[in-house]
């Protein structure tokens, strides 16, 4: 099983179909509907973002799924102490790479209707853990360029965050045309 797995991951274009299903299943399991609360891979000027979430007023916030797995493949897979490390280097060089070419994508753009910063799903807590443990530094690295590191633990819990302040902003908005109405009633009974 794990020899198959590890063939099915081999190649780029099955790794980033593997986050996207890891991601959709936290998106179901939050209760988040496509096309109502998100969309899939819609283009937008300067790429094509996995996951489109829509927030209130109008405002995106967009989600990348693919990682570069190859070199943390290696590191694991490695006899020598020496190999481990170079791979387990590679590997963390490689992250900060990919966050800074996120981080350059136009998916954040606060003119644009974007909130200020973008969510990099990396689609397993172990990956996410050892990110963590060996260099802590990238996720810091990470948030100050607008990129913020989410495993799929963590992205639940910003994906309850997101909902409740859309239910939270729903409620207000149509507490407010209540009261509105009430306002005109009242003001017709007494007419």
């Amino acid at each position: 099983t794990t020899q198959s797995l590890r063939e099915a991951l081999s190649s780029s274009k099955a790794r980033g179909q593997w986050g996207e299903r890891m991601a959709e299943d936290v998106l179901r399991l939050s209760g988040l509907i496509e096309n109502v609360n998100y969309r899939k891979q819609r283009a937008i000027e300067g790429g094509v973002p996995d996951f489109t979430f829509f927030l209130p007023n109008d405002l995106l916030l967009h989600m990348d799924v693919k990682f570069p797995l190859d070199n943390y493949v290696r590191c694991i897979e490695a006899e020598s102490d020496l190999d481990r490390k170079r791979f387990r280097d590679d590997f963390l060089r490689d992250v900060r790479h990919h966050v800074r070419a996120l981080a350059s994508r136009s998916y954040v753009d606060p003119a644009g209707g974007t909130v200020d910063f973008v969510l990099l799903f990396i689609p397993n807590e172990q990956l996410y853990g050892f990110i963590h443990e060996e260099d802590g530094g990238i996720a810091e690295d990470a948030a100050r360029a607008g990129v913020i590191l989410c495993s799929p633990l963590t992205l639940f819990a910003v994906l309850a965050l997101i909902r409740q302040t859309v239910d939270n902003f729903q409620l207000a908005k149509t507490s407010n045309e209540i009261l509105a109405l009430l306002g005109t009633f009242k003001k017709q009974w007494a007419m």
